[in-house]
C-alpha cells in the first residue's frame, strides 16, 4: 500500500523572544529522537538572531532536518511583496524581489550550514516574482501557493510544487488566548497533553481521510514558549506603517519591541509531552511517511540537460495539435512554455543551417508575464512567417527567460498560444509546408482550468479591504504555461 508523505514544518520566525529559540532546539530534538525530519522555514530575520544572540547549540541541533527558506525579512520589509508584486511590472517587481531576497536567502544558508531546499512565502510576503526570484537563487521545491491547490503535485515555474492550503493540521493545540495587557498573571494555565494529543489525532485523521496525496503538520516553535502571538504591542501591520503601501523615508529598522507574556512552565512542559507523544503516534503508522521536502524532492527530481529526438518531437507536434496543454515527451514532460522554446530553437535551427537537427535539448521556460491577445478568428502563417514568428520567440525567451506575450512574424499578430499551435502544425512531418493556419487558442493551456490557477489570488490577513491583487492574480494563472505533470503522473 502507498504511504501517504507527511511534511512537518515549523515556521521559525520569531526574531524578538529569545526564548522561541529555546523552544526550536527542544523541537528539534523531540522530532530527532522520534526519527521525523522536520522542514524548518527560516527567515532570514530569524538567522541573524541566532548568530547575534551566539545560539551556536541551536544551530549545530538543526542538523539532521531541512532547512528552508521563509523570506528574509518578517515584519519590517523594505516594501511588501504583495505591494510590488502587485503594482510594478515583471521586470522591476524581478529586480526588486531578488535585491530583497537573495541576500536572505544566502545568509540563512550561512547561518545554518545548509542551503534552504525549499521557499515558504508567509502571508504579506509572497508574489509570483518573488517566487521566481527564489528559484533562480537556486531553490528548487515550492511548499505553499497563491490559490486552492492543484489536485496533484506539479511543476511550476520548473519547481516542485507541494501546497500547503488546506492540508494543514496544527501541533500547536490550545495555546492562544487574549489577555488584558495590564492584567498583571498573563501566564496561560496548563494544557491537558491527553485531551490535546486526542484532538491532534483526531485533526490528523481527518485530514488524511480527505484523500490529498500529502497532509503538512504546520506549527511555529514560538507558540510552545509564548501565550500570545507576538503580543498586544508588537501586532502592528506592516501595510499600515507606510502611506499608500509604499516605504517612506529610511526602511524603518529596529523598531521598539516589546517581549511577549510568556506561558507558565507548567504549560509549556505539558505542551512539549504531547508534542512527543504526536511525533512517535505518527511515526509508530504504517500508513504513512514523515519526510523531509529535500527527500521528496529527490525522489522526483529529473536530470537536467535531456535531449530529446525528432521522432519525439514530431510526436509531441501531434498531440499538441490535438490538445493545447502541458504534455509527455521522451521520458520527461514539458509545459506548453517549454515545447514553445523547443519549436522555436528547432525553427532557428533550420533558419541557421536549412536542414533539421538530430536532437533537441529540453529547457525550461517561463510562462508569459503579461496579458496574451484572445483572438477571435483563424490565423494564417506563410512559411516564412511561421519561421520568423519561431526565430522571434527563441531570441525573445534567451533574452528575457520568458515566453513572449505576443508575437509579430511580418504582418501576422498573435499570441503565443497561436505560433505554438502554428509551429506544431508544420513541424509534424519533415517537409515543412507552405502554409499553416490555426483556430485561436485563448491564450491559455486547457491547465489553467485547475483550481490553482482559476482561484489565484494574493489574499493576506496583512492586506486591507481595498487591496487589488488583481495582478498578481493575472500572473498566477498566466503560469499555467509553466506546469507540467511530474513524469510519474504523465
Amino acid at each position: 500500500m502507498a504511504k501517504t508523505p507527511v511534511f512537518w514544518g515549523l515556521d521559525v520566525e520569531d526574531a524578538h523572544n529569545p526564548e522561541s529559540d529555546d523552544a526550536l532546539l527542544r523541537l528539534c530534538q523531540i522530532h530527532a529522537d522520534a526519527g521525523i525530519p522536520l522542514n524548518l522555514f527560516f527567515a532570514g530575520q530569524k538567522a541573524r538572531f541566532l548568530r547575534r544572540n551566539c545560539r551556536d547549540d541551536v544551530v549545530a541541533a538543526l542538523k539532521g532536518h531541512d532547512i528552508c527558506y521563509h523570506g528574509n525579512y518578517w515584519f519590517d520589509y523594505p516594501e511588501p511583496a504583495l505591494v510590488y508584486g502587485a503594482d510594478d511590472d515583471w521586470d522591476t517587481a524581478l529586480a526588486k524581489a531578488l535585491s530583497y531576497e537573495i541576500p536572505g536567502l544566502n545568509e540563512v544558508a550561512e547561518v545554518t550550514g545548509q542551503f534552504p531546499t525549499a521557499y515558504v512565502q508567509h502571508q504579506s510576503n509572497h508574489s509570483p516574482a518573488t517566487q521566481y526570484a527564489v528559484r533562480q537563487g537556486g531553490v528548487r521545491v515550492s511548499n505553499g501557493g497563491f490559490g486552492d491547490q492543484m489536485p496533484h503535485n506539479a511543476w511550476v515555474m520548473d519547481t516542485l510544487f507541494v501546497g500547503r492550503a488546506s492540508r494543514n493540521v496544527s501541533p500547536q493545540g490550545d495555546w492562544r488566548g487574549s489577555w488584558d495587557p495590564l492584567h498583571p498573571e498573563r501566564k496561560k494555565p496548563p494544557v491537558d497533553p491527553d485531551e490535546e494529543l486526542r484532538n491532534f489525532q483526531e485533526s490528523f485523521d481527518r485530514q488524511l481521510a480527505l484523500g490529498f496525496d500529502h497532509v503538512n503538520v504546520v506549527g511555529h516553535p514560538t507558540c510552545w514558549a509564548l501565550s500570545e502571538w507576538w503580543g498586544w504591542y508588537d501586532s502592528t501591520l506592516p501595510f499600515r506603517l507606510t502611506e499608500g503601501f509604499r516605504p517612506v523615508g529610511a526602511y524603518p529598522h529596529d523598531r521598539e519591541w516589546r517581549p511577549g507574556p510568556m506561558r507558565s512552565a507548567a504549560d509549556i512542559e505539558a505542551h512539549f509531552e504531547w508534542t512527543r507523544r504526536a511525533a512517535e503516534w505518527l511515526v509508530s503508522r504504517n500508513d504513512i511517511e514523515c519526510l523531509s521536502l529535500k527527500e521528496y524532492y529527490e525522489r522526483h527530481a529529473e536530470p537536467q540537460g535531456q535531449w530529446v529526438t525528432m521522432a519525439q518531437v514530431r510526436e509531441m507536434c501531434r498531440e499538441l495539435t490535438r490538445n493545447f496543454d502541458a504534455l509527455k515527451v521522451g521520458e520527461t514532460t514539458v509545459s506548453t512554455a517549454d515545447a514553445l522554446f523547443l519549436l522555436a530553437t528547432l525553427g532557428e535551427y533550420v533558419m541557421l543551417y536549412n536542414r533539421l537537427p538530430d536532437k533537441l535539448q529540453v529547457r525550461r521556460t517561463l510562462g508569459p508575464v503579461e496579458p496574451v491577445p484572445e483572438l477571435t478568428g483563424p490565423v494564417k502563417y506563410l512559411r516564412a512567417d511561421y519561421l520568423i514568428a519561431a526565430r522571434s520567440v527563441y531570441a525573445y525567451i534567451m533574452a528575457h527567460d520568458r515566453v513572449p506575450d505576443a508575437v509579430r512574424a511580418h504582418a501576422v499578430d498573435a499570441g503565443p498560444g497561436e505560433v505554438l499551435m502554428a509551429l506544431a502544425e508544420a513541424f509534424t512531418e519533415d517537409d515543412l509546408p507552405e502554409e499553416v493556419t490555426v483556430e485561436p487558442t485563448g491564450g491559455l493551456p486547457k491547465c489553467s482550468e485547475f483550481p490553482i490557477f482559476q482561484n489565484a489570488n494574493a489574499g493576506s490577513t496583512n492586506a486591507p479591504p481595498f487591496y487589488d491583487d488583481s495582478r498578481i492574480a493575472m500572473l498566477c494563472k498566466l503560469q499555467s504555461w509553466s506546469y507540467r505533470p511530474l513524469v510519474k503522473n504523465a
